[in-house]
């Protein structure tokens, strides 16, 4: 299973908003492109995404219920069931803004299903070491997270974390073959030598807002 296999299994409709719907680029029909299983499941999904040109291909190709917005900022006239945003929080300038628009936009019994990477797994150890100072595989990170910083993050916008696991996300399609080599060592032989907290290298939340927070929303 990858990532968004574990997601799917969450998400809950009819209402569902995937942000950073794009993803880093355009993967149609691929396992790894969440939006488009999404949608395959949930036909009227909506999507936001800051990145206007991905959000333009998208229409294109027939996909719906688009808006061109930062996950800091967005405002839509919707409230929804279950709200997804699948490796973005650790993108952000200001990870908290996305809780505060969250909070904003989901149903008074709706969940925030959220996933990141684990920064204590093998995988982002062994990276941080060999190429230090350049801790991170991806330019574009401005944040790690490990369980306990995000969970305290998400109550200081009135959210509780309902479920919590460590998963493996493992993409077979990424160009590095020393990745692709490495992954397929962890999910054959590592998972004899290695326990999961150093083989599973991605967080996975579900978000649920305090009931008091759920009541004042019917309000």
């Amino acid at each position: 299973m990858n990532r968004n296999d574990y997601i799917l299994k969450l998400v809950a409709g009819p209402d569902v908003l995937d942000i950073g719907c794009s993803d880093h680029s355009l993967r149609i029909n691929s396992p790894y492109w969440l939006h488009g299983r999404l949608r395959n499941k949930f036909p009227s999904v909506a999507g936001v995404d800051l990145n206007n040109e991905n959000i333009k291909k998208m229409q294109e190709l027939g996909f719906e219920n688009l808006t061109v917005a930062s996950a800091e900022d967005f405002n839509l006239s919707a409230k929804f069931d279950t709200i997804v945003a699948g490796e973005l929080i650790e993108h952000l300038s200001n990870p908290g803004l996305l809780f505060a628009r969250c909070r904003e936009h989901i149903k008074p019994n709706g969940i925030l299903v959220i996933s990141t990477p684990y920064v204590f797994s093998l995988l982002n150890v062994l990276y941080a070491f060999l190429k230090y100072p350049n801790t991170c595989q991806n330019d574009e990170h401005t944040v790690w997270f490990c369980p306990k910083t995000l969970t305290e993050l998400a109550s200081r916008y009135d959210f509780y974390t309902e479920k919590f696991e460590l998963i493996e996300d493992y993409e077979f399609d990424n160009n590095s073959p020393s990745y692709r080599i490495f992954a397929r060592l962890m999910i054959t032989i590592g998972r004899i030598v290695f326990p999961a907290r150093l083989r599973k290298n991605n967080m996975l939340f579900v978000f649920k807002l305090n009931p008091k927070n759920s009541r004042d929303l019917k309000k």
